[in-house]
């Protein structure tokens, strides 16, 4: 015999209840994390209500609005393309800013040892003129030699559509080794960190001595500051894994790397589009003269600032996580 239809009501009514509340929160974007997995166990349960009420009260008000209430859950917990979407718009909104928040020390560690190349190149350049012999490469001196910068002639080889590309390329390339290099117990991060930050620092002071430090300035004034900023991320997140190799606490090596990893993993893939977008300044901005000194020095700053206060500040109130992102991880 059916319960009474009255009795499975009553019985039944708090998870539906709840079941809808926890919907409407998802369309509002505010279903916390603890959430997700009842949702998804208060809509198998609500179905198999909806099958009861099929089989035993056909055409009842309680039969419609159980189909109303899959209805809405299936297409909450069911839409690949938009959850994906949401996954992220979640993870630059809230997660990867939080994530980063959350390991800035690492960030600033890195930011440091590039600042620090930066310094022993330019006092080496500037003590030694003649060790750029060494550290400035052979094409790089040959331009300077000439009176110009190795930068000028770029747009006239190559569409600035090309240049970028090739400029993006090369900087993923550089922020992924620094990555990667992590695994090398954080050694092969620091050096590569060092090394670019020691070239930097080399070439701005070759320049300098030879009465070309002001046009090189000019190049690198639009990108430069999102450029480093994205590299002293990557090699952050590098940083990070080695350490997890160095002090894995209580946990064995790989166990503390897997933990770890997926948290540097998540800098380094919400700072990879940035650089990709600076490549596009690099490429289109900064070689060249249509653009001057005065619009690329603030564009520059404006871009740092931007990318920094959105870094700083962003996903703060963000607590609430979408199903789209849970599913998506």
């Amino acid at each position: 015999m059916p319960e009474p239809l009255p009795s499975f009501v009553e019985r039944r009514r708090p998870s539906w209840a709840r079941l809808d509340e926890l919907v409407s929160a998802f369309g509002k974007r505010q279903l916390p994390l603890g959430a997700i997995d009842e949702l998804e166990g208060l809509y198998r349960l609500a179905a198999a209500d909806l099958a009861k009420a099929q089989a035993f009260y056909p055409g009842s008000d309680v039969q419609r609005f159980l189909t109303a209430l899959c209805g809405r859950a299936y297409t909450t917990i069911y839409r690949p393309a938009r959850r994906r979407w949401q996954a992220v718009q979640t993870f630059y909104r809230v997660e990867f800013p939080q994530a980063l928040r959350a390991h800035l020390h690492y960030v600033g560690v890195a930011a440091g040892l590039l600042a620090l190349g930066a310094v022993l190149g330019a006092l080496t350049l500037w003590l030694e003129p003649a060790t750029a012999e060494r550290w400035v490469p052979a094409h790089l001196q040959k331009f300077v030699s000439e009176g110009r910068l190795w930068t000028d002639p770029l747009l006239d080889y190559s569409a600035p559509s090309a240049l970028a590309t090739q400029i993006m390329l090369n900087n993923l390339r550089v922020i992924f080794m620094a990555f990667a290099l992590g695994v090398t117990f954080g050694l092969g991060t620091v050096t590569i960190l060092l090394f670019n930050g020691f070239s930097l620092g080399a070439i701005f002071t070759y320049c300098a001595n030879n009465k070309l430090g002001l046009p090189l300035f000019t190049f690198i004034a639009a990108h430069g500051w999102v450029e480093l900023s994205v590299i002293a991320i990557a090699g952050g997140a590098g940083l990070m894994i080695g350490h997890a190799l160095i002090e894995p606490g209580e946990q064995t090596r790989g166990e503390r790397l897997s933990q770890v990893g997926t948290e540097a993993a998540r800098l380094l893939l919400g700072a990879a589009p940035f650089m990709a977008l600076i490549g596009i300044v690099e490429g289109f901005i900064s070689p060249g003269t249509l653009f001057p000194l005065w619009v690329k020095a603030p564009l520059g700053v404006a871009l740092g600032a931007a990318l920094w206060a959105y870094l700083l500040r962003a996903g703060r109130k963000g607590q609430a996580i979408t199903v789209a992102s849970r599913n998506a991880r």
